[in-house]
Order: C-alpha cells, then sequence, then structure tokens
C-alpha cells in the first residue's frame, strides 16, 4: 500500500511538470513571435474588445510600418452601424491614434 502511494505522489508530480509545458508548446513560428515580443492577431483583438466592451472585430490584418507589424482592425461598436478602424502596434501591444 505504502508503494503504491509513492507510486501515485511521483505520478501526479511528474504530470504537473509535463501538462504546463505541453500547453505552452506552439507551433514554430508561434513560438518565435512570443519570443520576439510579437503581438499575435487573438492578442490583437482582445486588446481592443478590453477598450470597447460589446464591440465586434469584423476585420483584422497585419499591415507593416517602419519596420515592424501594425494590426489594423475594423471594429463594430455596441449600438452602432458603422465600423471604426483602430491600430494596434505589433510590438507593444498599444492601441495608437
Amino acid at each position: 500500500m505504502k508503494r503504491s502511494l509513492s507510486f501515485l505522489f511521483a505520478l501526479i508530480v511528474s504530470l504537473n511538470a509535463v501538462v504546463p509545458s505541453m500547453n505552452a508548446a506552439g507551433t514554430a513560428r508561434e513560438n518565435k513571435r512570443l519570443q520576439e515580443g510579437k503581438i499575435t492577431k487573438n492578442e490583437a483583438e482582445h486588446i481592443v474588445l478590453q477598450k470597447f466592451p460589446g464591440a465586434k472585430v469584423t476585420k483584422c490584418e497585419l499591415n507593416t510600418s517602419k519596420g515592424h507589424g501594425i494590426w489594423v482592425l475594423e471594429v463594430t461598436k455596441a449600438g452602432a452601424n458603422t465600423a471604426s478602424k483602430v491600430q494596434v502596434d505589433g510590438r507593444s501591444g498599444k492601441m495608437l491614434p
């Protein structure tokens, strides 16, 4: 009984070490982007939606300006009929004026 509890404890400890690393593993391209401090499309959308709760992103594309990416999003605010363009810096994640 004592031996099986020791085995079970060791198994749980080893799984706790392995599972988070499996979740963190993405594609090589995603990992490279994250290491370089680049903002992904999903992150850019979340940044904008935090600023405009209830809004919908209708379009999101990456443009290059001055040597790095700028995410350009079309956002329809809650209750509005027209879309507004919002830009997010591809390195810092800050919304641009």
